[in-house]
């Protein structure tokens, strides 16, 4: 396990390296002002202080082997919630935020929590768009808009 441990710490450390130097190509900008490369400078100082983690817990006493399934893990809502995160992906740009949005919360509320139909599409609705509007309002991020937007 402290063998793995330290390979991804160091294979993690690496990514982040390389992040934080691409994004120092870029614009960084300030706070109040984020350029192109902030984002990316910002997530690549995380998952640098995130390997170091890894690399600091690897250095402690051997610990025993943990499988990466938890004992009791419901595997089949692990691969629902990956299908369903691929599905969302492909259908952002075609269907629209709202769309796909709503679509993704939806299946995941009902098939991988198990909610009631009337939960599930509440929650969907709701979630799709508080986020809607947090994003497209308040932040003032294009989303896209997909057959909606095409046909206005």
């Amino acid at each position: 396990m402290r063998k793995y441990d330290i390979l991804s710490g160091l294979f993690l450390l690496a990514i982040s390296l390389t992040v934080c130097v691409g994004s120092l190509r870029l614009q960084v900008g300030t706070l109040t002002a984020p350029g192109a490369g902030f984002f990316p400078l910002t997530t690549g100082l995380a998952l640098g202080v995130f390997s170091i983690l890894i690399l600091m817990e690897a250095r402690k006493a051997n610990r025993e082997w943990v499988p990466f399934w938890a004992p009791k893990a419901i595997k089949k809502s692990i691969y629902l919630t990956f299908l369903f995160i691929l599905v969302y992906a492909l259908l952002l740009e075609r269907v629209g935020f709202i769309g796909a949005t709503t679509l993704f919360f939806l299946l995941v509320s009902r098939f991988v929590s198990e909610h009631r139909w009337s939960t599930a599409v509440f929650f969907a609705l709701v979630t799709s768009l508080a986020t809607y509007f947090v994003f497209s309002f308040l932040l003032r991020a294009p989303l896209p808009q997909g057959i909606v937007g095409r046909m206005f």
